[in-house]
């Protein structure tokens, strides 16, 4: 069977997107984004060394991440260590890099949406879900519309498990994508017994799916690093 590859559409009347959009900066790579999931999660200020360490990278690799995170105002230098701004950078990520795992296999069933994340995880312990799903699973919100998966499952397994392909993602119910780096797993979360998407992450998915309330409910993860 062939595979059914759908891009993310921002939707036009989101004008909040279209301006994000407009500001995109240069794409961020692998290690740039795993040292600024681990500054969103943190609590207390992070050191350099820190964030290279976690990162794999050098230290004068990071010295450039915060050097240019700090100039568009994304993070602050708070002795010993360097803060995110919570209100700003899940906005950088997303523009940065994760607006680039987009591609993906688009499905839909007809019953409840918690029902079919359950049967995937079941499937494939493995996935890291995000997503309305995701968000609900950390800071419960208004109900969930769509779950965004990232692994690696056939098109064989999504069929067995009763999905059917969807036209495009604005008809889905679930959307797979591939893990985006190494890291992704590893800084990834647990929440009802399910493999979250970091933090970041997933708010950064929220963003780029669109819609108020989407926004609204990425806004209520700031409170969770303070």
């Amino acid at each position: 069977m062939a595979t059914d590859i759908s891009v993310l559409a921002i939707p036009a009347q989101n004008t909040y997107i279209d301006v994000m959009l407009a500001r995109r900066t240069r794409r961020w790579g692998a290690g740039k984004a795993t040292a600024v999931r681990h500054l969103y999660a943190a609590v207390e200020p992070v050191t350099q060394v820190e964030l290279a360490a976690h990162a794999g990278v050098s230290q004068p690799a990071v010295s450039q991440y915060l050097s240019s995170l700090r100039a568009h105002g994304d993070v602050s230098f708070e002795d010993p260590g360097w803060l995110a701004t919570r209100a700003q950078l899940p906005d950088s990520y997303w523009q940065g890099y994760a607006s680039r795992f987009a591609t993906q296999t688009c499905w839909y069933r007809v019953d409840s949406l918690a029902d079919q994340v359950i049967d995937l995880v079941e499937s494939e312990p493995e996935m890291i879900v995000s997503g309305d799903v995701a968000a609900d699973a950390v800071l419960p919100w208004k109900m969930p519309a769509v779950a965004i998966v990232y692994g690696a499952v056939g098109d064989e397994s999504m069929d067995d498990l009763g999905f059917v392909r969807s036209d495009s993602a604005a008809a889905a119910t679930v959307l797979v994508r591939p893990v985006p780096d190494d890291s992704f797993r590893r800084d990834a979360v647990v929440a009802r017994e399910m493999n979250i998407a970091p933090h970041l992450h997933l708010v950064a998915d929220l963003i780029g799916l669109g819609g108020d309330d989407r926004l609204e409910a990425a806004q209520r993860f700031e409170e969770l690093g303070r």
